[in-house]
Order: structure tokens, then C-alpha cells, then sequence
């Protein structure tokens, strides 16, 4: 019973949902074979976010902090755009390189590469 209402609920909240009508997002269920299991999930199709989408993350999140004066966590965030402000070109060009080993699939290089990139970070 609980399920059914539940599904039901969510269905309606989700279908209403501006992102879920554009192209980034997919909806996709899940039944296992005996029936006793269900549910949906929502993925973003678009993959990660980008540099600027993660810089406007942060900044959302660095002033919920400092209303919450939460300073020790505003300044990791202030640390860490700082540091994606400085360093976008460079993490960019990692991230175009790191795209082509995965595509070559020269793992070994694109876990170097991955890792240059969280230390930009």
C-alpha cells in the first residue's frame, strides 16, 4: 500500500518538473523479476557539471554556509573556487586530454590525468 501511494506521489511531483521536459534529463524504472522491487531514478544525460555550473554550486553553498555561520566550511568553499577560478583553462585542457584517453582507453594515463585534476581543484 505504502509503495503504491508513495510511486503515485512521486510520479506527480516529477511529471510537473521543469527539468525532467527538457533533453538533459531521463527517467528510467526499475521492476525485478519477481515484482517485489520497483523504482524510478533520474539521471542527468548531460554528464557532470561544467566549469561554471560547479563555480555557481559552490558560491550557493558558500553563502548558505556564512548565513549558517559555518565559517570553517566558507572557507573551504572560498578555497576551492579560488582555486577553479585560477586554474579553469588548465583543468579544461585535462579534461579534454583525460576525455581522449578514455576514449583510447589508456586508463593508466587518465587516472594521472583525473588526479592532476582534483589537485587543481
Amino acid at each position: 500500500m505504502f509503495s503504491k501511494n508513495f510511486e503515485k506521489l512521486f510520479n506527480e511531483l516529477w511529471s510537473s518538473d521543469p527539468f525532467l521536459n527538457g533533453d538533459n534529463w531521463e527517467r528510467k524504472n526499475y521492476k525485478s523479476e519477481d515484482g517485489s522491487i520497483s523504482f524510478t531514478y533520474i539521471t542527468n544525460k548531460r554528464g557532470g557539471l561544467n566549469k561554471q555550473d560547479e563555480i555557481s554550486l559552490l558560491k550557493q553553498k558558500l553563502d548558505i554556509s556564512v548565513d549558517e555561520q559555518n565559517f570553517e566550511e566558507a572557507v573551504e568553499l572560498r578555497d576551492k573556487i579560488k582555486n577553479l577560478e585560477k586554474n579553469k583553462e588548465e583543468i579544461t585542457k585535462l579534461n579534454k586530454e583525460l576525455n581522449e584517453c578514455v576514449k583510447k582507453q589508456d586508463f593508466e594515463n587518465a587516472i594521472i590525468i583525473r588526479d592532476k585534476i582534483k589537485n587543481l581543484k
